[in-house]
C-alpha cells in the first residue's frame, strides 16, 4: 500500500510536469492540450444553471479555473494508471529484457493511445486533436507525435524515483547489466524533451505578434461641457473610466485560450445570398473608408450591476460596405451569419447588419485589435449583448432563414437587444461617514440602453416612494454608456437603501421586474444598502 500511494503522487507530479510541457505546446500551436479539449465536452452538455454562475463570478477566469481543474483532474489520471501499470504490467513488461525506463515508455503509451485516440475525437476534434481550430495541415503528422513526446517527459520525470518489481528469472539464466543502456536512453530523451520545451517556449512568441506587444490604450475625458459635478474629486475614478483601457475590458467568449492568429495568412470570406462571393484580406477590409465610434458593449450574461460591461473606441469598416464589395445580397436574402476561427458562430438580421454604425472592427481604442478581443477582425453590432459580436471572424453567409449560433443552440435568446439598466458605482463602500464626507454623499454610476440612449436617471432614498433626477454627463457617443450622479445630503445617520433606474431616449422606463440573465439577460433596479454615521 505504501508503494501505491507513493507511486500515485509521483506519477501525479510527473504527468502534471508533462501536461505543463504540453500546454507550451498547445500555446506554441504544435500539439491540442487534452485538459482543454475534456473541458470543451463538458461545457457542451453542462445546463446553463451550473454554467452561468461561473461566469458571473469570476468572468474570463472561469474558463481558465475550469481548465486548471481538468489539468489537475488529468494529472490525477497519470498517478492512477501509474500505480496500475506497477501493479499489474511492469514486471511483466520488464521481464522481456527492457529497462525500467522502456517499461514507462510502453506505459505512456496508455495515456497517448487514449487520449488520442478517444478523448479528442469525443469533443470532434478528430484523433490526436489535428481537427482542432488552431490546426494546421502539418498537425496530422505534429500533433501525435508532440503528444508522444509529451509522455516520453512523463517516463523520464517517472523514472528518476522508480523501482521496478521484482523479475521471475528462469534458473541460471545470466543477470543483465541495464545501467549503461538505461544512461544512454535516458539521456538521449532528455535532450529530447528539452528541445521539444524550447520549441514550445519559442512557440509562445505566436502570442505576441509585434504589432500587439502595447497593451491597449485610453484617452483623457473631456470635461468641457459636462456639468460641475462631474469636476467633483470624488467623482475621479468614475470620470476617469469612462472608457475602458483594453486590458480592463471583459472577456467571454467560448475559448479557454484566445486564437493567435497571422493576419498574413488570414482572410474573410464572404458568400451565401451575395452575387459575388469574394475573399478578402486584412489590407483589403482595410481599405474601406474607416468608421470610428465609440460604443459600449455588455456580456448578456452580465447580471444587475455587474462587470461584465465596457466602453471603447472602435475603429472599422462598415459590415454593408463588405457586403457592397461583394456585389450586394440577392432575393431572399434576410439574415448574416459570422463564422470566427475557433468554430463560433452567430447570426444577425440582414437590416441590422446593413445599420450605418454596424462594423466589422479591426481596432481598439486607436491601437491594433488585441488577440483576446477577436483579432484581425471582429464584428461591432451596437444595440444588441456581446454575443452577436461575433470575434477571430473569418467567414460571413448571407442566409435566407433564421440560423441559431452557438449560444442559441444552448437556449440563449436570439434577439439579444440589451435592457436599459442603471449601474450604481458610487459611494464605493457600503459604510460612510457623513462628516468626513463633507456633509453630503454622492451616487453615481452610469447607464446604458444600448442605441436607444439614456435620456434620465433618476434616485429614490425611501424605498422608491419618491424618485429624484440625477445629472447626466452626455455621453461620449449615442452608442455608449452615460454617466450619472446625484449629490445627497442625508438627514442624519441610520441605514438607507439606494436605488436607481433609467430611462432610455425613446421615452421608455426601465424593466422593474427582477430577472436572471438566462437566457435574455438580467432586468431589474439596482439597489445598494448604506451605513451612515456622524
Amino acid at each position: 500500500m505504501r508503494r501505491s500511494v507513493s507511486l500515485f503522487i509521483w506519477g501525479t507530479v510527473a504527468g502534471l510536469a508533462a501536461l505543463g510541457v504540453n500546454f507550451l505546446f498547445r500555446l506554441g500551436g504544435i500539439a491540442a492540450f487534452p485538459p482543454e479539449s475534456a473541458l470543451y465536452a463538458f461545457l457542451r452538455v453542462v445546463p446553463a444553471s451550473i454554467e452561468e454562475p461561473m461566469v458571473q463570478e469570476f468572468g474570463d477566469l472561469a474558463g481558465k479555473l475550469g481548465l486548471l481543474v481538468a489539468t489537475l483532474i488529468a494529472g490525477l489520471v497519470y498517478g492512477a494508471t501509474f500505480t496500475l501499470y506497477d501493479k499489474f504490467a511492469a514486471s511483466r513488461v520488464a521481464g522481456h529484457g527492457l529497462t525500467k525506463l522502456e517499461t514507462l515508455l510502453v506505459m505512456g503509451a496508455v495515456p497517448w493511445l487514449v487520449f488520442g485516440l478517444a478523448l479528442f475525437p469525443i469533443d470532434g476534434d478528430s484523433a490526436f486533436g489535428v481537427a482542432s481550430p488552431f490546426a494546421t495541415p502539418a498537425s496530422t503528422l505534429v500533433f501525435p507525435l508532440a503528444l508522444l513526446l509529451v509522455q516520453g517527459v512523463f517516463a523520464w520525470i517517472a523514472s528518476a524515483r522508480y523501482s521496478l518489481p521484482p523479475v521471475q528469472q528462469a534458473p541460471g539464466a545470466p543477470k543483465q547489466d541495464l545501467n549503461r543502456r538505461e544512461f544512454i536512453e535516458k539521456g538521449a530523451i532528455g535532450i529530447v524533451a528539452l528541445a521539444g520545451v524550447v520549441m514550445g517556449i519559442l512557440g509562445l512568441g505566436q502570442l505576441f505578434p509585434s504589432q500587439l506587444q502595447v497593451a491597449g490604450g485610453s484617452q483623457p475625458i473631456d470635461l468641457a461641457g459636462a456639468p460641475a459635478i462631474f469636476s467633483d474629486p470624488r467623482l475621479a475614478t468614475l470620470v476617469g473610466s469612462e472608457l475602458t483601457p483594453d486590458p480592463a475590458f471583459y472577456r467571454v467568449d467560448i475559448d479557454l485560450i484566445a486564437p493567435t492568429i497571422d493576419a498574413s495568412g488570414w482572410s474573410l470570406m464572404v458568400d451565401g445570398l451575395v452575387r459575388s462571393p469574394k475573399s478578402f484580406s486584412l489590407q483589403d477590409v482595410e481599405s474601406f473608408p474607416e468608421v470610428t465610434q465609440y460604443a459600449t458593449m455588455e456580456c448578456v450574461s452580465n447580471e444587475l450591476n455587474g462587470s461584465l460591461i465596457g466602453n471603447a473606441k472602435w475603429g472599422g469598416t462598415k459590415i454593408s460596405d463588405v457586403l457592397g464589395s461583394a456585389g450586394g445580397t440577392i432575393s431572399g436574402a434576410s439574415y448574416v451569419v459570422f463564422y470566427s476561427v475557433d468554430g463560433y458562430s452567430v447570426s444577425i438580421p440582414l437590416a441590422k447588419a446593413m445599420m450605418p454604425d454596424s462594423l466589422l472592427a479591426y481596432s481598439m481604442n486607436d491601437l491594433p485589435l488585441p488577440a483576446d478581443h477577436g483579432y484581425p477582425l471582429r464584428g461591432l453590432i451596437p444595440g444588441l449583448y456581446g454575443m452577436m459580436s461575433a470575434k477571430w471572424i473569418d467567414r460571413i453567409s448571407v442566409v435566407g432563414a433564421p440560423y441559431d449560433g452557438y449560444w442559441q443552440t444552448r437556449g440563449w435568446t436570439s434577439n439579444a437587444a440589451v435592457y436599459t439598466e442603471a449601474f450604481i458605482v458610487l459611494p464605493s463602500a457600503s459604510s460612510l461617514s457623513i462628516s468626513q464626507s463633507g456633509g453630503s454623499i454622492v451616487i453615481a454610476g452610469f447607464a446604458f440602453a444600448g442605441e436607444r440612449g439614456i435620456s434620465k436617471v433618476e434616485v429614490s432614498l425611501d424605498n422608491g416612494k419618491t424618485w429624484q433626477d440625477a445629472t447626466l454627463k452626455p455621453a461620449l457617443s449615442a452608442l455608449t454608456w452615460v454617466l450619472w450622479a446625484y449629490e445627497w445630503v442625508p438627514p442624519g445617520a441610520g441605514e438607507y437603501k439606494v436605488i436607481a433606474r433609467a430611462t432610455d431616449g425613446t421615452g421608455a422606463l426601465q424593466v422593474s421586474s427582477v430577472e436572471g440573465t438566462f437566457p435574455n439577460g438580467a432586468t431589474g433596479y439596482v439597489s445598494v444598502i448604506l451605513q451612515l454615521s456622524d
